[in-house]
């Protein structure tokens, strides 16, 4: 039985930051959303200067587990982030 590899992303600060490649925000913690390529993307702030995606699965669990992430206070940037236009 095989396993398909799944590739994700890693966005440099300065491509991470420009906004003429998609929004982005700050969701607390070391979680960050940027809109890229058209599509919502899940980042964790892996250095001073890279952004690693992350699965939406290890999202949820990570904002449902956390004992020192502000869950509600993270629900309520990514419920603006998502009503923002592009």
């Amino acid at each position: 039985m095989s396993k398909e590899r799944v590739h994700t992303k890693s966005l440099h600060k300065k491509e991470f930051f420009d906004k003429t490649k998609g929004p982005y925000a700050a969701l607390g913690g070391p979680l960050y959303i940027k809109k890229y390529l058209g599509k919502a993307t899940y980042l964790i702030q892996a250095s001073d200067s890279f952004y690693h995606e992350i699965s939406p699965a290890c999202f949820e669990a990570t904002i449902a587990r956390s004992t020192t992430i502000d869950t509600d206070a993270v629900k309520k940037k990514l419920e603006a982030f998502n009503g923002q236009k592009s």
